[in-house]
């Protein structure tokens, strides 16, 4: 009898003890996510009106946003942090409002740069920068942040055809090229209507985050390392390992993909009688700024990367059926003020001089559909 009593204390010491542990590598993931990891933001100049703590909340909520994957990536709907909120449309900001007949309705798609990455509330993006303008005039006008932090042209489209459409916008803005660029994929994955794979990892990032830190820090910079250069074409995608190393066949490949997606988006567009606007994105590798003392301590070369952008330019020049394209790369050209927080993020002023630059651009098409 005493020695199953004895048994049975260790096993309840194992399971406390394993308690334990857990409860400090939680605490431990918790406490470095907040107050160690670092999102750009930290040493940023362009950040430099932002206090610590706000600093860390910033870096923190942008971690934890829930995502469903199933059949692409999205944001889970009515989500609420310190710095952002997520509408019950799985859309950063306020809640949309109910269409009249004379309201005039502007999306803006695209990835963190369109989201709002490093921005310290929902009134510091892009499309709140664009709304913001629009309000001084007109009553009527709502732009709308469909921005999806890391999502390429191929998830823009399909969120355009699947979601957006359903929303009846007026005029519908891509903002991106990063995201290819980066991505290098030559192919797209292709989408399962089954609910297989819906459980994902990230599901469980609200509640656990010692499993999302020891993925992300652990074992994805294992996976990356051990990555080979590209796959057999007729087995897998051809994927690169991110670098500056450029591959003709790559980037040509990624521009033709890039050109396809938004190619379909302009053809739709102009089906359903929607204003469409494409606009290749700035970025601190491509273009000419004059660059502040921060802004050439985080610049590398990366040949890839300007190389295919070039390719992504060149092909934006046969979207022929979009309202509008336009070429973003040398905004900055004249701004001799930092606005880059990262290599492609900008600060609130960068959003601001880019927001005013898709105002003037986009008005005349505004006031042509509404005096209609």
């Amino acid at each position: 009898m005493s020695v199953q009593v004895s048994y049975k204390k260790q096993f309840l010491f194992g399971i406390i003890l394993l308690l334990v542990i857990f409860s400090i590598m939680e605490s431990g993931s918790r406490f470095y996510e907040f107050f160690i990891q670092d999102c750009g933001l930290e040493n940023a100049e362009t950040a430099s009106e932002y206090d610590y703590f706000l600093k860390r909340y910033i870096c923190y909520d942008q971690q934890i946003i829930e995502y469903s994957y199933q059949p692409v990536m999205t944001i889970v709907p009515n989500q609420h942090f310190t710095t952002i909120n997520i509408n019950n449309d799985g859309f950063r900001g306020s809640e949309i409002n109910t269409k009249m007949p004379h309201d005039y309705r502007i999306f803006v798609i695209g990835g963190s740069t369109v989201f709002g990455a490093g921005m310290a509330d929902d009134n510091q993006t892009i499309p709140y920068e664009l709304n913001k303008l629009f309000g001084k005039k007109f009553n009527n006008v709502e732009v709308i942040n469909a921005g999806i932090s890391s999502i390429s042209s191929f998830e823009e489209l399909f969120h355009f055809k699947e979601k957006i459409l359903q929303l009846d916008p007026d005029l519908v803005i891509i903002y991106d090229g990063v995201n290819d660029i980066y991505y290098k994929k030559t192919t797209d994955p292709e989408i399962s209507n089954s609910d297989m794979g819906e459980l994902q990892f990230k599901d469980f990032q609200k509640y656990l985050r010692t499993p999302v830190i020891l993925y992300r820090y652990v074992l994805l910079p294992i996976i990356n390392t051990e990555q080979l250069s590209y796959f057999d074409s007729e087995k897998l995608p051809k994927i690169q390992k991110l670098g500056t190393h450029y591959d003709p066949e790559i980037s040509n490949s990624i521009g033709i993909s890039w050109y396809t997606h938004l190619n379909e988006f302009c053809q739709l567009s102009n089906e359903k009688q929607i204003q469409s606007i494409i606009i290749v994105q700035p970025s601190l590798y491509h273009g000419k700024k004059p660059l502040t003392e921060y802004e050439q301590s985080i610049y590398e070369e990366n040949e890839h990367f300007k190389k295919t952008f070039d390719i992504l330019i060149e092909k934006s020049e046969n979207l022929n059926d979009c309202s509008m394209v336009l070429n973003f790369s040398d905004s900055f050209e004249n701004i001799v003020d930092g606005v880059y927080f990262d290599t492609v993020h900008l600060n609130n002023f960068g959003n601001k001089i880019i927001a005013e630059k898709i105002y003037e651009k986009i008005l005349p098409i505004v006031l042509e559909d509404i005096l209609k």
